[in-house]
This record gives C-alpha cells, sequence and structure tokens, in this order.
C-alpha cells in the first residue's frame, strides 16, 4: 500500500519536485526594498527608536 504525502490532494498535483525556473520565471529584483516602504508608519522618529529597542530587547531575551 503506498500513501501520498497529501491524501487530500490528487495524486498528479503531488510532487517532491519543482522546477525553481518555472517557479520564478516572472520574478522580478527587489532591489533596495524602498518600494515597498511604508511611509509614515510611526508618528514620529521617537516612537520608531522605542519600537527598535522593544524588538531588540524581545529578540535578545528569547536568544538567552
Amino acid at each position: 500500500m503506498t500513501s501520498t504525502p497529501h491524501p487530500d490532494l490528487p495524486a498528479e498535483w503531488v510532487s517532491d519536485k519543482v522546477d525553481l525556473d518555472e517557479l520564478f520565471k516572472d520574478a522580478k529584483p527587489i532591489g533596495d526594498g524602498s518600494d515597498w516602504a511604508c511611509t509614515s508608519f510611526f508618528e514620529s522618529d521617537e516612537e520608531q527608536q522605542e519600537f527598535v529597542a522593544w524588538y531588540r530587547a524581545e529578540r535578545e531575551k528569547d536568544i538567552a
């Protein structure tokens, strides 16, 4: 008896291999990310700095 990795999908949809060239054929380079920047996300530089300080503290807490 054989089992498929995804029993809820038809067998022809399940594959362990992905053609990366096909997967990324329409992908465009990200660049520096400025296109995705959300201006005015933080109301002030101080608010942004508070967030960054909180984020770093949380990461350090999880690492320790």
